[in-house]
């Protein structure tokens, strides 16, 4: 488990809040949760541990200054057959592409930031020029079934997909609200079950859907309504506009800062 753990340090993702439902695929409003976010792969280092990720994320918090940074979560892996192997995630979420860009050129000629990275080489290496850019959507609240642990860990499994030709992010999106529905319907209860779709701006035909929960084992429970009462109603519309991989990556993961309350800081195992 501490080699799964390894990688989790300042990853980053986002927290899902509400969204409309209404049975109509069609015509559906885009969800207001709507972010622009960046995935960047990192590798931890030889001097990893519990004690160093602690102090490495409570000084790389004290330098975030960008008001538009919405969340900063991550993602080590939690299975050896995943399809990027041992690399874990940096998440990053923004309000938009240009206020992410702006971050950006402030933090590289940030004289502190640099020393902050010189600092924790050896815990953990991140490529900032590997960032893959995405519009995110996530229209379930991260509370909805159930609150997440208080120590900010959280369990996922990722998928990736592809739009059928000619489909688009909005055939995509004008599904989740029927989706919504039939989740509210089925029991994912005390799971914290949420999910979000991530479109990719570099390949227009691939998306990411990513489930969250609690644990691994709300996750098979989860999985386990989906198939029960999910299933049935909603992959028929689903295929119509998009396949997904057979291929699941599994994650564990953290809330490493969220901007509602910048005052958090998340409790990672001992090792």
């Amino acid at each position: 488990m501490k080699k799964l753990l390894s990688l989790f340090l300042p990853l980053l993702i986002l927290a899902a809040c509400g969204m409309n439902e209404t049975s109509n695929n069609e015509n559906k409003p885009t969800p207001n949760n709507t972010y622009f976010t960046e995935f960047m792969p990192c590798e931890a280092g030889p001097d990893f541990n519990s004690e160093n990720m602690t102090k490495m994320i409570s000084e790389w918090q004290k330098l975030l200054t960008a008001e538009d940074l919405v969340g900063v979560w991550g993602y080590a892996p939690a299975s050896e057959e995943n399809s990027a192997g041992n690399t874990g995630w940096w998440e990053i979420q923004w309000t938009s592409e240009d206020a992410a860009d702006s971050a950006w050129e402030e933090w590289v000629e940030n004289e502190d930031a640099i020393a902050w990275q010189e600092k924790y080489a050896s815990v953990l290496q991140c490529n900032g020029e590997s960032r893959n850019a995405f519009d995110s959507v996530f229209p379930i609240a991260s509370d909805t079934y159930g609150e997440l642990p208080e120590t900010g860990y959280f369990y996922s499994n990722v998928y990736i997909c592809e739009l059928n030709d000619g489909s688009s992010k909005e055939d995509a999106i004008g599904f989740l609200s029927g989706f919504v529905e039939a989740v509210s319907e089925a029991d994912y209860s005390e799971t914290s079950y949420h999910f979000g779709n991530y479109f990719s701006h570099s390949d227009p035909s691939m998306f990411l859907w990513a489930d969250f929960t609690n644990s691994e084992g709300s996750m098979s429970k989860a999985s386990a309504s989906f198939e029960a009462s999910v299933r049935e109603k909603m992959f028929p519309l689903f295929s119509e506009f998009a396949s997904c991989g057979e291929q699941v990556d599994k994650y564990n993961g953290f809330t490493l800062y969220w901007a509602a309350d910048k005052e958090f800081m998340p409790t990672f195992p001992s090792n």
